[in-house]
């Protein structure tokens, strides 16, 4: 009898000890299901909330529009990085003018010169771009004329130095040329003799935006970009010197691009070069680039909204992004 009651007493801790596991096992899954869902829903919220930051921007560009016939970096869009707090979290963002930069999607629809072995001034001007910024001569030759040639929409090499599709064939993995406008300039870091280096260098002095026309606006340039003035004006317009007239440029800018060939940096520049210059200097945008990220709890959601306005009144979004971390 003794024994009897032995085995039952093991069979009923046995059963015990299964439950107790089985119970464990079950809480655990119902909290992962809960951590699961939890997170979802602070992702979502996160998302719709980074959708409200780029309404925050779109309206900021429109303020900006109806303040001037200008854009500039005293307008409500310039702000420096803002931070909202939020239920559980906060949003911070920033705005740039993508005419600040150098749109490397120009040379997608470059006219050939007359004469054959003359480049393009923009290739010319890309070259010097790079000269400014330190990288080897032939180095920067190569790398501007093959940017020409990845993005041209042929495939017939017409520089000396410039690579088309041949030259990306034999390579491991093998590639073609993009024969049109690159999506971001990250894209650059395939184009011959390009390296991480160089890409480093050119941070954000080239950018790409959906359009194969170029106009620097003189008004929201940076310091940083006091290469690409002293490339339009080269050799004429130092870098030193272009920063300092950036660093001194009014509050709100210059009213028209006549008022900033005034500035005396500028005034005693040959009239060729400025005659030149001129048409790539403008001072006013239509393309602007959102960067914002949304915390919630755990979840963060990054957001890089391209902003386009056409008739300087509705301002609507080309394209978004997500993901990735602010630097």
């Amino acid at each position: 009898m003794k024994k009897q009651q032995g085995a039952a007493l093991i069979v009923v801790m046995m059963i015990l000890a299964m439950m107790i596991s089985i119970a464990a096992t079950m809480s655990e899954r119902l909290f992962v299901n809960f951590k699961r869902a939890e997170n979802r829903l602070d992702h979502q919220q996160a998302y719709w909330y980074s959708i409200g930051v780029e309404a925050l921007a779109k309206y900021g560009i429109a303020e900006s529009y109806s303040d001037g016939d200008t854009i500039n970096l005293s307008q409500p869009w310039a702000l420096e990085e803002q931070v909202y707090p939020l239920d559980y979290g906060d949003a911070k963002g920033s705005i740039r003018d993508m005419q600040s930069c150098f749109n490397i999607n120009v040379f997608s629809a470059l006219p050939q010169e007359t004469a054959t072995d003359t480049k393009p001034y923009l290739v010319n001007l890309f070259q010097l771009i790079l000269d400014e910024l330190d990288v080897d001569s032939y180095q920067a030759e190569v790398i501007a004329e093959s940017a020409w040639e990845f993005l041209d929409q042929d495939t017939v090499a017409r520089s000396s130095l410039g690579a088309e599709d041949g030259s990306y064939e034999s390579l491991s993995p093998p590639y073609l040329t993009a024969n049109g406008i690159l999506a971001d300039n990250t894209e650059l870091r395939a184009i011959q003799q390009m390296d991480q280096k160089i890409m480093d260098a050119i941070g954000s002095i080239v950018c790409a935006i959906p359009s194969s026309d170029w106009r620097l606006n003189v008004n929201t340039v940076s310091e940083e970009g006091g290469v690409l003035l002293a490339a339009l004006f080269s050799p004429a317009l130092s870098v030193a010197n272009a920063k300092a007239l950036i660093d001194n440029r009014p509050f709100d800018g210059w009213a028209t691009v006549n008022d900033f060939l005034l500035e005396s940096d500028i005034a005693t520049i040959d009239a060729t070069i400025k005659d030149k210059a001129k048409g790539y200097l403008t001072v006013d945008s239509h393309y602007f680039e959102l960067d914002a990220q949304v915390i919630v709890n755990e979840s963060r959601v990054r957001i890089r909204s391209l902003l386009y306005s056409k008739d300087r009144k509705d301002v609507e979004v080309v394209r978004r992004r997500f993901g990735g971390i602010s630097e």
